[in-house]
């Protein structure tokens, strides 16, 4: 098993939602992250608090670089054996329903030093 980094980025803020779609979206999150820790597929992952700066050898901005594929919300560390099977793991994540995009990324391992 190879370990992937998924970044979801957009969606609808819990903002603009009403409180009974933000109750089922937590709910369908609750689901969601209990079945990756169930099948041993969860290594780790936390939502971003808005905001921050993207720094460069030159300057700092306090917008990210890719603004229009959407502001990175939050990530997830799963587990899978393939970039395939972590693309399914993807797209049954809450965060495509709330119109997000993810991003699915092999973590390299660290070379022995």
């Amino acid at each position: 098993m190879k370990d992937y980094l998924l970044l979801l980025r957009a969606g609808i803020p819990t903002v603009n939602r009403t409180e009974e779609e933000n109750k089922a979206d937590m709910e369908a999150w609750g689901a969601y992250m209990g079945g990756l820790a169930q099948n041993g597929q969860l290594s780790g992952g936390l939502p971003l608090v808005s905001g921050g700066k993207t720094v460069f050898a030159t300057n700092i901005v306090d917008e990210p670089v890719n603004a229009n594929e959407g502001i990175v919300g939050g990530y997830l560390i799963v587990k899978a054996g393939s970039l395939e099977e972590a693309v399914e793991i993807a797209k049954a994540c809450p965060h495509i329903a709330n119109e997000g995009n993810i991003e699915v990324r092999e973590i390299a391992p660290m070379p022995a030093m």
